[in-house]
């Protein structure tokens, strides 16, 4: 959230450019802005990363166990020992009182930094090792006889900061200027809610946050103004759904028993469980006269598009348009052969529009857009310009949403249209996400495959290893079926240890795959040739694919049992598990082989959970602690505050108060008129005025 925005300033001192502030001036101005600090609101939300506690100075002979102390002496020995795993960096300070023992781990940089004869201050945790002191991983810094001494204990905050703007530059102009800011800040909550939630009243957090007198204060002002973000978020939410659901009326779909066999009768097979609740709960929204705006969430393979078909089917025995877009001309292409397949025979007619429609084609199918003859309209964004119109719209589908972005859905809200909306998303959306980004969505799971799906099993193996890999290639070839190679980048780019699609294409086919039908795949190929590759593997005339992750979404070859994927490291987790969905679309047992040497711990984490588990929700779960909410279509294409302190992962008891409070506040004062939620809802109207009329789309 920026500062001014989320304070929502009744004056202008909040709005002060930041260079008219004491301490700044123009020089510092500029570096303030590269840190995105331009006002004062945002210096006052500048946050701390961390807070530092300093002890006065002691001599080294005076040092307590268990305790953070602070020393300064001159450097009198070092060492590195490379051993592994874990190399260390060592020294021996000499005050003249005692000597101090100081490892620094992994700290191979210092050989450069840290010599016999400078004078150096340290800080960190004193322990005693037979009688001697020491410290492991201390802060430190060179100091000279001009360098003051710590003379008292001190708990300072710690700034992001620049080598142009040092932490103890920040604090010194934050502290200069935290009075005529925090004038300025107003409680957004009743005193009753505050005293429920036992949390600071919000001047005396911003107070805190930025001056606390311990540790303790400095949490609980976090703990208040993450909580202020949440209740910021939820409130927009549910302001948004109370729009669309109060003031906005979607068609009427009417289903009977009658309507529902029929529907059914286009389905090669009976839908799992899973499938029949979701239709089930679609059809309610269908029907309901209020607008659908709900979230379809299944792994790769487990049945949305059948679900989806289900809902536009409805739509075409109300005598209403459905629409389906896809992210990439590819799997817009996909969709309509699937529907194709399955209405072949019917009276309902289905059109594709994407960049690669010829002309006159694409003419015809606009006209009979437009008069209704044409019942269902698959594509891309091109259905959504400002040229294509529509009879009488009643569904949009949208495929992997976070791809499209909710401004270009508001282009239909703009041409008068109030559809039903139906998002699929094969990236399964985490608990923590659910309950937080989409709580303006109703959301439907399919948490089964279809009968017959064989789950994948996966396997890591380490570079030496390849070979095992391609022989298995080799092995499920001979039996009739396909692979898949997926390597991270195009070509060598002589920087990196990672393959490319190029090399390998060359190296594998003189060599491990030697005879076998190999075809190269990547993003910079023009669009035809891709698809004359990608048809090519569909009817069996390649046996190999060797790609990028350009065959991530739009590609579905039941015959392929068989993805390796090399360099596993240098991919993300929902991403390996979003490529390992490439098979296992058959009846055939399909294998995921990962192909990696790991450089650190965290990745290794990552591959060790590829292998434990093909559940697309644990995988979210873990992908979401390792990489935080930004990567999840969420805040950016929503439309929703960035968050300067919040992260969901770890906030979900505070997440789920914010959700409660937020409903009962608008259960009893929907439209914030009530004098204590002023400037609430000025926050409000500053952060999210944009985004509430969207909202209103869905």
């Amino acid at each position: 959230m920026s500062g001014a925005a989320a304070l929502a300033p009744t004056s202008s001192a909040l709005l002060r450019p930041i260079e008219s502030v004491p301490l700044v001036g123009s020089t510092r101005a500029k570096v303030f802005h590269a840190l995105g600090v331009k006002t004062l609101g945002d210096l006052l939300e500048y946050f701390p990363r961390d807070y530092q506690f300093e002890s006065s100075e002691l001599p080294i002979s005076q040092l307590v166990d268990n305790q953070i102390q602070t020393v300064r002496g001159e450097v009198v020995a070092v060492d590195y020992i490379p051993s592994r795993p874990r190399p260390r960096f060592e020294a021996t300070l000499d005050d003249g009182t005692e000597k101090l023992s100081l490892t620094w781990f992994h700290g191979a940089y210092l050989r450069g930094r840290i010599h016999p004869g400078m004078t150096v201050r340290v800080q960190g945790k004193v322990s005693f090792f037979r009688n001697i002191p020491r410290m492991v991983q201390a802060k430190w810094e060179v100091v000279d006889g001009d360098t003051a001494r710590i003379e008292e204990a001190k708990f300072r905050p710690v700034y992001p900061a620049s080598l142009r703007l040092p932490s103890e530059l920040i604090q010194k102009i934050v502290e200069q200027n935290l009075g005529d800011a925090l004038a300025e800040v107003e409680e957004w909550f009743d005193p009753a809610l505050l005293a429920k939630r036992g949390v600071l009243p919000r001047r005396e957090a911003y107070r805190a946050i930025h001056l606390p007198k311990d540790l303790n204060e400095a949490m609980r002002a976090r703990r208040r103004i993450i909580y202020d973000e949440l209740m910021l978020m939820q409130v927009g939410l549910g302001i948004s759904k109370r729009l669309r659901e109060g003031r906005i009326t979607a068609p009427v779909m009417r289903l009977d028993k009658l309507l529902d066999g029929r529907i059914r009768a286009r389905f090669p097979f009976a839908l799992t469980a899973a499938q029949q609740n979701a239709v089930w709960e679609i059809a309610r929204d269908l029907g309901s006269g209020k607008p659908m705006n709900r979230l379809l969430q299944g792994d790769v393979g487990s049945g949305k598009t059948v679900v989806a078909l289900y809902a536009m089917l409805t739509g075409v025995a109300n005598r209403l348009q459905a629409v389906l877009l896809a992210p990439t001309e590819v799997l817009a292409e996909q969709h309509y052969l699937t529907l194709g397949n399955m209405l072949a025979g019917s009276n309902v007619s289905i059109g594709l529009f994407t960049g690669r429609t010829k002309r006159q084609k694409k003419t015809t199918g606009l006209k009979d857009l437009a008069s209704g003859k044409l019942h269902l309209a698959v594509g891309t964004q091109a259905l959504i310009q400002e040229d294509v119109e529509f009879a009488n719209l009643g569904l949009v589908v949208v495929d992997e949403q976070h791809k499209l972005g909710v401004r270009q859905r508001a282009v239909l809200k703009s041409k008068g249209l109030a559809p039903h909306y139906l998002v699929m998303t094969a990236t399964p959306i985490p608990r923590t996400l659910a309950l937080s980004f989409f709580a303006d969505f109703d959301v439907s799971v399919i948490d089964a495959l279809p009968p017959g799906r064989q789950p994948i099993q996966t396997r890591w193996l380490r570079a030496g290893q390849a070979d095992t890999a391609y022989a298995f290639i080799r092995k499920e070839v001979q039996a009739g079926r396909q692979a898949y190679i997926v390597l991270p980048q195009i070509d060598d780019n002589g920087l990196e240890d990672s393959k490319s699609v190029r090399k390998e294409h060359d190296r594998l086919g003189k060599g491990p795959l030697a005879g076998l039908r190999l075809a190269a795949l990547h993003g910079q190929m023009k669009t035809e040739e891709k698809q004359e590759i990608m048809t090519a593997f569909r009817d069996r005339q390649t046996d190999v694919l060797i790609a990028t992750t350009v065959i991530e979404v739009g590609i579905d070859v039941p015959n392929a049992t068989v993805i390796v994927i090399d360099n596993a490291e240098r991919f993300g987790l929902s991403q390996l598990h979003q490529l390992r969905g490439r098979v296992g679309r058959g009846s055939e047992s399909s294998y995921c082989l990962l192909i990696s040497d790991p450089p650190n711990e965290h990745t290794e984490a990552r591959l060790r959970a590829m292998t434990q588990t093909t559940d697309g929700f644990e995988i979210a779960e873990m992908d979401l602690k390792l990489r935080g909410p930004g990567e999840f279509f969420g805040t950016r294409q929503h439309g929703l505050p960035e968050f300067k302190l919040a992260d969901v992962t770890n906030e979900m008891e505070l997440l789920h108060q914010a959700k409660e409070d937020a409903l009962a506040l608008l259960t009893e004062d929907p439209r914030l008129t009530h004098p204590t939620h002023r400037h609430l809802r000025m926050a409000l109207s500053k952060q999210l005025g944009d985004s509430l009329a969207l909202a209103q789309i869905g």
